[in-house]
């Protein structure tokens, strides 16, 4: 990660805030979440166990393969399938739906899982369920990004304003690709060979290289076949699956050149669901 853009646990803490602010207003818990399986109150209690699963990581009173065991998936699942089941698992048996409890746990979560990160070295390597390895900062971002992504969709069900600001976003983005190396879609990229360059406004430059059915991610600087301008707004909604590229890149927010632009329409199906 670029540590210009490494996030903190107070960056988390203020998101977190916001989204325990949003949830203490929602007006019916049981409303369906736009373009999700769940309520909003489900949508919360995710949020609360998600910051619980990576503070029991953190603090090592949760093992990886431990976990895992407990799920039912097949062995050499994708990272995004053992997640789906991870978050199936979790709001089975954390049953608390009340908007108010939820606002206060997430928060008190939140401090829990800085407390444990704190006995962590940044660079240090933490096995988690999916079976990919996550420093600190990597698993910051993760959180982050769950408060940014499930704020808008709990504010989305609530018909209430959020606002996702670009620095935050763009931290997000810099754990996600720290990360998009285990989340490449194995069988879309089997023998394809394409590099891409991502820039970021306001940010850092990547290259990003598939190489039939693996990828890798480094600084940006060697030949490209497409670079990708984005903002990083733009970028972590459409990653996420909040909206889709057409209007963004329409709107000017994701704009591909280089001596294969075409290419930039196909960057989004080369990762599975994180």
């Amino acid at each position: 990660m670029d540590p210009r853009f490494s996030p903190t646990t107070a960056d988390l803490r203020r998101e977190a805030a916001r989204a325990a602010a949003l949830l203490r207003t929602v007006p019916a818990p049981g409303a369906r979440v736009p373009g999700l399986d769940w309520t909003v109150a489900e949508t919360a209690a995710h949020l609360v166990a998600e910051v619980r699963h990576y503070s029991g990581f953190a603090a090592g009173t949760a093992r990886a393969q431990d976990v895992l065991r407990t799920l039912d998936v097949a062995p050499g699942a994708a990272p995004g399938e053992v997640n789906a089941a991870a978050n199936a698992r979790a709001l089975t048996e954390f049953t608390e739906r009340d908007p108010d409890v939820l606002a206060d746990a997430l928060e008190a979560g939140v401090e829990e899982f800085a407390s444990a990160a704190a006995g962590r070295s940044p660079e240090e390597p933490i096995p988690t369920t999916n079976g990919l390895t996550m420093t600190v900062p990597v698993m910051t971002a993760a959180l982050l990004g769950e408060q940014l992504v499930h704020g808008l969709d709990i504010a989305r069900a609530a018909r209430a304003p959020w606002r996702i600001e670009r620095r935050a976003a763009q931290l997000v983005v810099e754990g996600v690709l720290a990360m998009a190396a285990g989340y490449v879609d194995r069988r879309r990229t089997a023998g394809m060979r394409v590099s891409y360059e991502l820039r970021f406004r306001g940010g850092p430059r990547h290259r990003f290289v598939v190489r039939d059915g693996t990828a890798r991610v480094t600084p940006a600087g060697d030949p490209v076949d497409c670079v990708i301008i984005a903002d990083p707004v733009a970028f972590l909604l459409v990653g996420y699956g909040r909206t889709g590229q057409w209007g963004q890149v329409l709107r000017g927010r994701l704009v591909a050149g280089g001596r294969r632009p075409w290419l930039g329409l196909r960057f989004a199906g080369l990762l599975t669901s994180v």
